[in-house]
């Protein structure tokens, strides 16, 4: 089986002691962000592009400019809706990078309803939004400070992640677990994050709506329809999509036939694996063989 990336992350920061990374991601197929979580926030910095996000069970189709939010523990992902290139930063640092070794009251006072969960980010925030601008100047500024490294940046990006947490504690923050950031409950959460796990490890398999239902103990349709909202795609629509990124991995690391791929994927048609797969990746799998053979200088 192949290897796939885990739905949970643990993210490995470059730096074990300064645990933030800044991605600068200009992806390629239809898929630009794997369905995942983690125990890091997140910050996402839409460039450019026509996509939609799904994080948490909000649904979001940023303009360029906009910044997004994910709050530690929600399951995102993220497609295009066009032939346009995306192009976003992703901000991944943990909360202890946001706290304090001295324990400042006042300090703890803005931090910990955070750290705790007790409150959340906002999962959207608009170049409309009236407090954007010293926002974006925050988040620009980190990203510069990352990128350029000069002497000091770690104490500078520190400093501007505590400024943006005073700033979205008074303008912005959302409490408790009614909150419209995490508006499914979190004992459900925490089921589907047990399925898709299972999915992934057993995607090459038969698995059907009802196995999957049956795993979170809901109905069909109220299955199909938190599935959707949680992942942006129906159950199956979610299995062909795991099956061709690890079709896709064959492709590239192996010599084995694409009909055999198809099957070992657990695509039961190779028309119908060829058919997902251009949908999915924009071009054939004759053509993700070749064009990686090609720049592997093998051809």
């Amino acid at each position: 089986m192949t290897n796939l990336h885990q739905i949970k992350q643990d993210v490995p920061h470059q730096e074990p002691g300064f645990p933030l990374d800044v991605f600068h991601i200009i992806p390629t197929g239809k898929e630009i962000l794997h369905l995942h979580w983690h125990d890091d926030w997140e910050i996402i910095y839409f460039i450019r592009g026509n996509a939609i996000f799904y994080i948490g069970s909000e649904t979001v189709r940023p303009e360029p400019g906009d910044f997004m939010f994910v709050n530690k523990g929600l399951i995102h992902t993220g497609f295009s809706e066009s032939d346009d290139p995306v192009e976003y930063y992703a901000v991944v640092f943990h909360s202890s990078l946001a706290g304090s070794s001295m324990a400042d009251a006042y300090h703890m006072q803005i931090t910990n309803p955070y750290i705790t969960g007790k409150s959340f980010f906002p999962i959207h925030l608009s170049v409309k939004d009236a407090h954007y601008p010293f926002i974006a100047g925050i988040v620009k500024q980190l990203i510069a400070e990352y990128e350029q490294q000069h002497q000091g940046y770690r104490l500078a990006i520190r400093s501007m992640l505590h400024l943006l947490l005073v700033h979205l504690s008074r303008h912005h923050q959302l409490q408790g677990p009614s909150a419209s950031a995490v508006p499914i409950d979190t004992e459900l959460t925490e089921k589907f994050k047990e399925l898709i796990a299972f999915v992934e490890q057993h995607y090459p398999e038969k698995l059907t709506v009802q196995q999957a239902a049956g795993i979170v103990n809901l109905s069909e349709y109220h299955f199909c329809r938190t599935f959707k909202k949680m992942t942006g795609k129906t159950f199956v629509e979610y299995v062909n999509l795991l099956r061709i990124n690890a079709a896709e991995q064959l492709l590239i690391h192996s010599s084995d036939p694409v009909t055999e791929i198809a099957f070992n994927v657990g695509f039961g048609s190779v028309n119908y694996f060829s058919q997902m797969f251009r949908q999915y990746k924009r071009f054939s799998p004759s053509q993700c063989r070749k064009q990686n053979v090609k720049g592997q200088g093998l051809s």
